[in-house]
């Protein structure tokens, strides 16, 4: 009798067990909420092996993928939006001051002593700290430079070495009377004119903008007005085609690709894309952005933030261990080498082609990385400033008075 009814307690035991998620197989549940789907879609390669590759090597670990879209978009609402219903254990981040506020909110799992000594670039690992305390990692970085179409240059006798700003418009004018399009932009989808404005008040100013920043100058001063000076007068002279904001980024890209636009100041997440035989049969480079004589920044101030990065969140506390796992997979080698295309963080990873291999040279060389501004500025101001970048391919505009109407904006929303 005694003998049934311990049989009948073990099967309720077990029944129970069964009955909550993870436990009758021993599994620890890691909910992630990541950027992408897992398909084979090229662009997805790498977060889609990442996954495959860790449950292969943790069979005790079940990540629950999640793919909400844009990590800009994930990173300053959909974070913000699940704080009283549910945060994910750990979520796709750009790192950077973003990242930081919900560190500042109590948001965030410190994971210094745990991830302190993993192998990475300097750039990835100050992405992903904030205040001496270390929350996730960087497994892959991008930074904006120059895509070249190398045999247009040939073809048209034009230099594509650029000691300074002045040698890359002599180039554009070059290409324009050839009748080629200088510079591919996508300004209708507002973020891509970004990456050159930064480059050029960067240029002008050294580091400018993190002074405005931590509002110890104003972001109308000389350097950003120079530099959107310059822009607006690349405009006038046709240097960005004939109608700039109604060209997107996806068309920016075409025109790269059939080689009716020799240059594009952008990402090197185009690596891939602008290396690949099914997308162009265009020779593309990638150079770093020439400085400006008389200028304050130098060729080793790079503009750049981590492409993909995890940060874990206050809910992983009772699974540490398996979130540590994840991360540390995320920064190996082996998961690394999945990518066709991106700058890779951890040691070891070899480039899948020239363009990546020039991409890291640039990063290489950096000696400063200024994250984007429309991601490392208070959200209620990052949509303004790219609207604001916008108002320089407008002949008429004055860009001083643009940027003091910006600056009033900053000075309303930056604590």
């Amino acid at each position: 009798m005694k003998t049934r009814r311990l049989i009948v307690l073990v099967a309720v035991v077990i029944c129970l067990l069964t009955a909550i998620p993870g436990i009758a197989q021993g599994k620890v549940k890691l909910t992630v909420w990541g950027r992408d789907v897992l398909d084979d879609d090229p662009a997805h390669v790498s977060v889609a092996a990442l996954v495959k590759g860790f449950e292969a090597k943790y069979p005790d670990i079940d990540v629950e993928w999640v793919a909400l879209g844009d990590p800009g978009l994930m990173d300053k609402t959909k974070i913000q939006m699940a704080v009283g219903s549910g945060l994910p254990d750990i979520f796709q981040t750009w790192g950077g001051t973003t990242m930081g506020s919900y560190a500042d909110k109590g948001m965030l799992l410190d994971l210094t002593a745990e991830l302190k000594n993993i192998p990475g670039s300097a750039a990835a690992a100050s992405a992903m700290t904030w205040k001496g305390r270390i929350y996730g990692v960087a497994p892959f970085f991008a930074v904006a430079g120059i895509f070249l179409n190398e045999g247009l240059f040939k073809a048209n006798g034009i230099s594509t070495k650029f000691a300074s700003v002045d040698d890359l418009e002599r180039a554009a004018a070059a290409l324009k009377a050839a009748g080629v399009q200088p510079f591919a932009c996508g300004a209708k989808d507002k973020w891509p004119p970004l990456a050159m404005y930064m480059y050029l008040t960067n240029r002008y100013g050294g580091d400018i903008f993190t002074q405005a920043a931590a509002r110890k100058a104003r972001f109308d001063a000389d350097p950003f007005v120079k530099a959107a000076t310059l822009y607006q007068n690349w405009v006038k002279k046709g240097f960005l085609g004939d109608k700039p904001l109604g060209e997107g980024y996806g068309d920016a890209q075409q025109l790269m690709a059939t080689g009716r636009a020799a240059l594009h100041v952008t990402g090197s997440w185009m690596c891939a894309q602008y290396s690949s035989a099914d997308f162009t049969d265009q020779n593309l480079g990638f150079y770093a952005f020439p400085t400006i004589p008389g200028g304050k920044g130098k060729v080793t101030d790079v503009m750049g933030m981590p492409d993909i990065a995890y940060a874990a969140t206050k809910e992983a506390a009772s699974k540490k261990a398996a979130a540590v796992k994840f991360l540390t997979y995320a920064m190996s080698t082996e998961a690394g080498q999945a990518d066709p295309g991106r700058i890779a963080s951890m040691p070891g990873v070899i480039s899948k082609s020239n363009l990546t291999k020039m991409a890291v040279a640039v990063f290489g060389q950096s000696k400063t990385v200024q994250f984007w501004w429309d991601q490392n500025l208070p959200a209620a101001i990052t949509t303004p400033l790219n609207e604001t970048i916008q108002t320089f391919f407008l002949p008429e505009t004055n860009v001083k008075a643009s940027l003091a109407k910006y600056e009033e904006l900053a000075a309303a929303n930056i604590k």
